[in-house]
């Protein structure tokens, strides 16, 4: 069988033209499509339209997206969870809040959600760290500027004009490695935790069926921090399926039935509302979600989440 691996976005696929040849030169042949252990929706990258211009013998597609579904191709997976194994779960000097910041937002790649959000978060007491460089040629070409404006001009605005500041980068060095493991995506960052109150996640993909978990969900989980998460639609109902708990008695969780620019939209709105919140009713509110901290932290290093994954519309 002939093998393609492709590097997927959350709408488009990277290396699209290798692919089409591929596609092309193995017509009528059994062929494998492989995500790159990424668990992007295949619909949302065009995939599927991609493999229906052409006929083959069968069709494969080994994804890390525990929801994707086809009545044609043949799915596969096998590390649906693979960064909710724990190696190290030693961090309990970092289990506090000391007040410095109210938000966390540490982020990698440049994709348009990512902008918005630092963004937005830099009017508050928020720490950040963003990689991304836009003063770096290379780096700027990666900037999903045109998406964010098509979605939130308001941000898009911003964060020209936060240009000069950017990038944020808390680091003394980037450490960040792809295919790293959560402890060593954890080590590298947890020494800014005990800084903010909740963490502001923003995950690889946000559209179409899919649920895939990184490390930045994992994470807060870790150093017992709550969080929102922008993500694909329905992801705090699958990591309650997971039996993890999430935080809506503290803010409006109605943000998780929506995807892309209206899931943006309500994460903005929350957090205003916790911005203008003293430091007191902070300080309250962290106290009090003690429980949810530590039941999800017991979940994670005991390794006794539910891998039971039911599709919701």
């Amino acid at each position: 069988m002939n093998k393609f691996t492709i590097i997927p976005a959350d709408m488009f696929i990277w290396n699209k033209i290798e692919l089409l040849q591929f596609l092309i030169s193995n017509q009528n042949n059994h062929i494998s499509i492989d995500t790159n252990e990424e668990g992007c929706c295949a619909y949302s990258i065009g995939l599927y339209k991609l493999l229906d211009l052409f006929e083959f013998k069968s069709v494969t597609i080994n994804t890390n997206n525990i929801l994707e579904h086809h009545k044609k191709y043949n799915i596969t997976g096998s590390k649906f969870f693979k960064f909710f194994n724990i190696g190290n779960n030693s961090y309990k000097e970092y289990h506090a809040w000391n007040g410095n910041a109210v938000f966390g937002a540490f982020y990698n790649r440049p994709i348009w959600h990512r902008l918005g959000l630092a963004a937005e978060l830099y009017e508050h007491k928020t720490l950040l760290n963003f990689r991304a460089n836009p003063h770096n040629e290379d780096n700027r070409a990666l900037f999903e500027l045109q998406k964010l404006f098509e979605v939130s001009p308001e941000s898009a605005k911003k964060l020209l004009n936060l240009a000069n500041n950017f990038p944020k980068q808390l680091e003394s060095s980037d450490g960040y490695t792809v295919g790293a493991t959560t402890q060593q995506h954890t080590d590298q960052l947890c020494q800014f935790y005990p800084n903010i109150f909740i963490d502001i996640v923003a995950e690889t993909f946000v559209n179409g069926r899919t649920f895939f978990v990184t490390e930045k969900t994992v994470r807060p989980m870790l150093l017992k921090k709550p969080f929102i998460i922008m993500g694909s639609k329905n992801f705090m109902i699958y990591l309650r399926q997971m039996g993890f708990k999430t935080f809506y008695e503290y803010w409006d969780e109605d943000y998780d039935g929506f995807e892309g620019k209206n899931r943006y939209l309500k994460i903005l709105d929350i957090i205003d509302m916790l911005a203008k919140k003293t430091p007191n009713e902070l300080e309250e509110m962290y106290k009090s979600m003690q429980n949810i901290l530590d039941h999800n932290y017991n979940l994670l290093v005991n390794q006794i989440y539910s891998k039971n994954i039911t599709h919701v519309n």
